[in-house]
């Protein structure tokens, strides 16, 4: 299941970054706090998603006067999916086995969940942060 405000607010960061950074060659960083005033997102809630991207090496991070987040790669390096597990847009389960069932129902409902987490990343690789843009 993909968590709607992680999610949300990560796309979010992403696509107003790089919107910002179109068409530059030494983009200025963008402070979590512009993103969220834009958006109307709670300020931490912003900045807490906007570092989860940079510890994963999609945004980076520069501190000082000129500093904030900016893309560490290009747009059309960045895929949905890298959004949604930096984040932990997919859902606190994580893809943990079910437990507690009968095996022969355990066994059905991993298999499914296996199966349509895989088709989610397929699909999510596939969409770009310069799709949005």
């Amino acid at each position: 299941m993909i968590r709607n405000k992680a999610a949300a607010y990560g796309l979010l960061a992403i696509y107003e970054i790089a919107k910002r950074h179109r068409g530059t060659t030494n983009p200025s960083g963008i402070q979590a706090g512009e993103v969220a005033q834009k958006y109307k997102l709670p300020v931490a809630y912003a900045a807490k998603i906007m570092s989860q991207l940079a510890r994963r090496g999609i945004l980076r991070s520069d501190r000082g006067p000129h500093g904030g987040f900016r893309l560490n790669r290009s747009p059309d390096k960045i895929n949905l999916w890298d959004i949604l597990d930096a984040v932990g847009g997919l859902g606190p389960d994580g893809g943990k086995p079910f437990t507690g069932y009968p095996a022969a129902v355990q066994n059905v409902l991993n298999r499914a969940h296996a199966d349509s987490m895989a088709r989610l990343r397929d699909i999510c690789k596939n969409i770009t942060a310069e799709s949005i843009m």
